[in-house]
């Protein structure tokens, strides 16, 4: 297993069964996405209280999203995503992607 597929395993499992993450996990389902369908690949927070991430749904979809952090802030009024499965020149920029997609197709993840 490479350094992606456990990244991939490690943060679609933090997403799924950590607390912490029942904000960001109830705000993604009433945003219409499967939980258990998605794959988490990327993730990363900044000093302003912003989230960033990439997701990969089973139907693979890739999509890119930005939420605030912040108390009072951390609900769907201040998500946004983006769907950039056709975007190759922003897909570059999370080489996860692919990894995220191998390991879907071949029933490593999301089975």
């Amino acid at each position: 297993m490479n350094l992606y597929e456990q990244e991939i395993i490690e943060l679609t499992n933090l997403l799924l069964n950590d607390e912490e993450n029942n904000d960001i996990k109830n705000i993604l389902i009433n945003s219409g996405f499967r939980i258990n369908k998605i794959v988490l690949v990327s993730f990363l927070e900044d000093e302003e209280e912003n989230e960033y991430g990439v997701i990969v749904t089973e139907d693979k979809r890739i999509i890119e999203y930005k939420r605030s952090t912040i108390v009072g802030q951390n609900n769907k009024k201040y998500f946004t995503s983006k769907d950039i499965t056709d975007n190759e020149e922003t897909i570059t920029l999370y080489p996860q992607v692919q990894v995220a997609l191998e390991m879907i197709d071949n029933r490593d993840i999301l089975w």
